[in-house]
């Protein structure tokens, strides 16, 4: 507060053990984020979205115009869950990206939900697979992906995949509120869609099942490639102990912790150790070189390594998808990119996988 008096601008200061970063959102709200231990980007990334979930609960114009600071937070209230899930996942979440599954079925389940989507008037439909992204309407993926994001936070913040709720979406709409709905299908899939204030939540739900009733079977065999997140037909190198596939293009990721037994048949690495392994070698390798060359420049079949005692990463980007591939130590590092290559030709080659 000092230091704006006297126009100057402070945005962060550095601890012995940790930081400081302030920053302000619409001249209205101050936020202060204090944390040691995790990078500088992490922390701002974090705020950032705290401060895009308040807008998308309560609307940017309550934002704007506080009148009562008591009333306002309770107004915020619905929006503490949603904070708890991004601290959660602080250092390990991929903010550009929503989670997504892979699916034999997802180009068939594409053609019912675009009937679906003119049938309830919503260009702004998707299908989930245990709350990751099977399939989208083309609207669905014009969303800003801090908009997707946030809806797959209050999903995933929920103790009901059954939703009907106003939002404010922060990019697309932070003064004027959608529906957002969701409604389950089967047991782990659902179908979500952002409406107005017509139809009701009960006829969406008839209109639902009624159109999705002849599809179960579908629904069902989608449903059961959780949760390794690809199709059971993919059949990946035994070396490989895990994957992180990603796609700039549409902001979405697919991730498998692959159980695979040693030559003695031990299983190497816990499937949980083997995301955080994943997700490291992404922020700190392939996305640090990807910022540096965010403006202007173009890069193509960038490739990054990483070896130790216990495990080999190793990265291949090309167009607009990114592979990671978790190997055991024992594979030679020529040999990698070749897997690699191998292993992104057979995930994205599908024709019926909707990547």
């Amino acid at each position: 507060m000092f230091c704006k008096s006297q126009n100057v601008d402070l945005s962060i200061t550095h601890l012995e053990e940790g930081m400081i970063i302030w920053k302000e959102y619409d001249n209205t709200l101050m936020m202060i984020g204090i944390a040691k231990g995790i990078p500088e980007k992490a922390l701002r990334n974090l705020m950032d979205y705290s401060y895009y979930a308040m807008v998308f609960c309560v609307g940017i114009s309550a934002i704007n115009k506080i009148k009562n600071i008591d009333r306002f937070k309770r107004e915020l209230k619905n929006c503490y869950a949603l904070i708890d899930q991004l601290l959660e996942a602080i250092e390990s979440d991929l903010y550009r990206f929503i989670e997504a599954v892979l699916c034999s079925e997802s180009l068939a389940m594409l053609v019912k939900l675009n009937e679906f989507s003119l049938q309830i008037g919503s260009p702004f439909c998707s299908i989930l697979v245990r709350q990751k992204i099977a399939c989208g309407t083309e609207g669905w993926w014009d969303l800003d992906i801090v908009d997707r994001k946030l809806l797959t936070v209050l999903l995933n913040a929920s103790s009901t995949i059954q939703q009907d709720v106003p939002v404010f979406l922060p990019k697309k709409s932070p003064g004027i509120a959608y529906r957002f709905i969701s409604i389950p299908i089967t047991q782990g899939v659902s179908i979500c869609a952002l409406c107005g204030a017509e139809p009701p939540y009960d006829k969406l739900q008839t209109m639902s099942q009624q159109f999705w009733m002849n599809e179960i079977d579908l629904l069902i065999t989608a449903e059961q490639n959780y949760p390794k997140n690809y199709p059971a037909t993919i059949e990946l190198d035994s070396s490989i102990l895990g994957f992180l596939l990603l796609n700039k293009e549409h902001s979405k990721f697919v991730i498998s912790r692959n159980v695979h037994l040693t030559s003695a048949g031990k299983r190497t690495l816990s499937g949980n150790h083997r995301l955080d392994i994943l997700r490291t070698f992404y922020h700190q390798s392939v996305e640090a070189m990807d910022d540096l060359f965010r403006e202007g420049e173009k890069i193509v079949n960038l490739e990054q390594y990483w070896c130790s005692d216990y495990h080999k990463c190793h990265a291949l980007l090309e167009g607009p998808n990114i592979l990671c591939v978790l190997y055991t130590s024992a594979i030679p590092t020529p040999i990698m990119r070749l897997v690699t290559q191998k292993t992104l030709n057979t995930l994205i080659s599908d024709k019926d996988v909707c990547w």
